[in-house]
């Protein structure tokens, strides 16, 4: 450790709906504690600030545009002691060892810093896959964009982005693309999705692809992006077609595919979740680290703000509740796995539950599909024991599912095996 590290009681990394909403928890309950938020960009809110609307409706109980969901944001916890470092980016995170501060490097704009501090909440939220990560073959164009680029320039900026634009991929954030490019007076070539199914609401989409007059590809891929300074054509491998399709655009969008952004616990102690590369953690939302928390996108790639903002609560609930009794960490639990089509599980451990709860400040475990699937039956099995099973109509892919632990048959769990959740069948 540092000799000239500053110590903090609470440092929490990341400046949106999370990182926020833990402070505001930390410093409504526990005025004495010296909290520090520290936020790469100039200003605080995150991914909200360059959105358009329905934010803050689960945490702030009314609708925001999500710029003004920002701000209301930053105005709170700067009326708090929190002490509020922006332009400040954590560059590398050394968890201590039990009974031992963790420590934190950080490039503020005056120099590097060293911050000592008991507790440590990891909020540093996700991003879009690139082109490149999505291995789309080609020439290198300029145009491509991801959402949230496109957002930034649009809603931030002011700038138009193209002319012409292809939606790549169907979650629900290429809807709000497509809102984005019509703001921006950008028409739109299509939407493309390489499954039979959407990864958002159907009539969502059909309603704005008869009002925009675009089209929905499905069970479409991309060939080959094709253009020399600028885009200019896209070649798709549609399933009933022979040839290859000719799109015209000259602007391409990359939604969705959200990796967390968690590069901070890499080569550290922290166990990272090979299915959600996001640190793994308990009903308390602590890491396999002793008082670092992780709340918020970090965990599992991009969700609803609102949904983020009250994981940041229930982290700092946590902080609160190990601050009243030392190591009384998370109830007893197990390990909680998923087998594909199910892409992951979040909280990584579980804890029986007798009922469901009324507050939405609940670990309440929920899984994500890896597609669309109908009809489909889902169980959990702990070894050969079957202890719970539900059929659904049919769930989305690439969206929250929450799994009803409290009809499981706990007395039926073996510790030692803990819980895997499988799909029985589904189309």
């Amino acid at each position: 450790m540092s000799a000239e590290s500053e110590y903090v009681d609470v440092a929490v990394i990341g400046g949106g709906p999370a990182g926020v909403s833990a402070c505001l928890e930390l410093s409504a309950a526990a005025t004495r504690l010296k909290i520090a938020l520290f936020e790469g960009d100039h200003e605080l809110g995150g991914m909200p600030r360059s959105c358009h609307i329905f934010f803050g409706l689960r945490d702030r109980k009314r609708a925001y545009t999500g710029p003004s969901y920002a701000r209301t944001l930053g105005k709170l916890v700067r009326k708090t002691r929190t002490l509020v470092y922006t332009g400040s980016r954590v560059l590398r995170v050394f968890p201590g060892w039990p009974g031992e501060a963790h420590e934190i490097q950080v490039l503020c704009p005056e120099g590097p810093k060293s911050f000592r501090s008991r507790f440590i909440v990891l909020a540093t939220g996700c991003f879009e896959s690139s082109r490149s990560e999505r291995l789309i073959p080609g020439t290198r164009p300029a145009g491509i964009f991801t959402t949230g680029t496109l957002q930034q320039l649009v809603n931030l900026r002011r700038l138009k982005p193209g002319n012409r634009a292809l939606i790549v991929g169907s979650e629900h954030v290429a809807l709000s693309s497509v809102l984005t490019l019509r703001r921006a007076g950008t028409s739109i070539s299509g939407m493309v999705e390489k499954n039979a199914d959407l990864h958002t609401y159907a009539a969502g989409a059909t309603v704005m692809s008869r009002m925009f007059s675009f089209p929905i590809f499905k069970k479409a891929t991309i060939r080959r992006i094709i253009g020399n300074r600028r885009v200019e054509t896209v070649e798709l491998l549609l399933e009933e077609h022979e040839e290859p399709l000719q799109i015209e655009c000259d602007t391409v969008v990359m939604t969705g595919r959200f990796r967390p952004d968690s590069s901070l616990i890499d080569g550290t102690r922290i166990e990272k979740d090979p299915s959600t590369l996001g640190p793994a953690v308990d009903t308390n939302l602590m890491t396999s680290v002793q008082n670092i928390f992780a709340a918020g996108n970090v965990l599992r790639g991009a969700d609803m703000h609102d949904l983020c903002a009250l994981e940041g609560r229930l982290a700092g609930r946590g902080i609160l509740r190990n601050l009243q009794t030392p190591r009384a960490g998370a109830p007893p639990s197990v390990t909680a796995r998923a087998e594909s089509p199910i892409r992951y599980v979040v909280p990584q451990r579980i804890a029986p539950m007798q009922k469901r709860p009324l507050s939405k400040l609940c670990p309440w475990p929920e899984i994500q599909l890896e597609r669309t699937l109908w009809r489909p039956t889902l169980e959990a099995w702990s070894g050969e024991e079957r202890i719970w099973q539900g059929s659904y109509r049919k769930l989305i892919g690439n969206t929250r599912i929450p799994i009803p632990v409290e009809k499981f048959r706990w007395d039926r769990v073996d510790p030692d095996l803990g819980v895997t959740l499988r799909v029985l069948q589904g189309s």
